[in-house]
């Protein structure tokens, strides 16, 4: 089971460290996972991605591949709008829909859904630095990966003064992931 993600935003909403968890989770049960983040000289602000990869068998080649994307959740249009084409025909893309804008023919080319990540966590967790597990969660679920493996990698990544709230913004964004498929069904 191979399967390549993406998350773009911008310096500073968490995206790296979404990734380093999913990853960090994989390699923890035994299996194979590898991060990769790029982002602009301008770090807060410009335009960042992470793509990881999960694995059951050795990664020989540590990049995702663009065109063969499974997923990507993306929560900055100019981060979306730069990354957008690497994932594959009939991918899955989530998306912030009050601050990402994807055109008609992105919603053909792609399983589309619009899942507030970040209002999520400034309103529904509290705090909108929990925007990144938002995601993670989110992910999680789009992705029929291990729930209990990636929570206990995030209560373990996190700092300890932050893991209750962490634990809450995993399972509202888990819980948004389930309402979206049911709704696109």
């Amino acid at each position: 089971m191979r399967k390549q993600l993406r998350f773009t935003g911008v310096g500073g909403q968490g995206v790296l460290l979404a990734g380093e968890i999913l990853a960090r989770a994989y390699v923890k049960a035994g299996k194979y996972g590898v991060q990769v983040g790029t982002y602009t000289s301008q770090i807060r602000g410009g335009p960042t991605k992470v793509d990881i990869i999960l694995d059951d068998e050795p990664i020989l080649y540590p990049y995702a591949v663009d065109g063969e994307i499974d997923f990507m959740l993306s929560v900055a249009d100019k981060s979306y709008q730069l990354f957008k084409d690497g994932v594959k025909e009939g991918g899955i893309i989530v998306y912030e829909p009050n601050l990402v804008y994807p055109s008609e023919e992105d919603k053909k080319r792609w399983n589309m859904y619009p899942i507030e990540v970040i209002t999520i966590a400034k309103e529904k967790v509290g705090n909108v630095i929990t925007q990144s597990v938002v995601a993670l969660a989110i992910a999680t679920r789009m992705n029929d990966l291990d729930h209990d493996l990636v929570f206990q990698a995030m209560i373990e990544t996190v700092p300890s003064k932050a893991v209750e709230i962490n634990k809450k913004a995993f399972e509202l964004g888990y819980q948004a992931a389930e309402e979206a498929l049911k709704t696109n069904a």
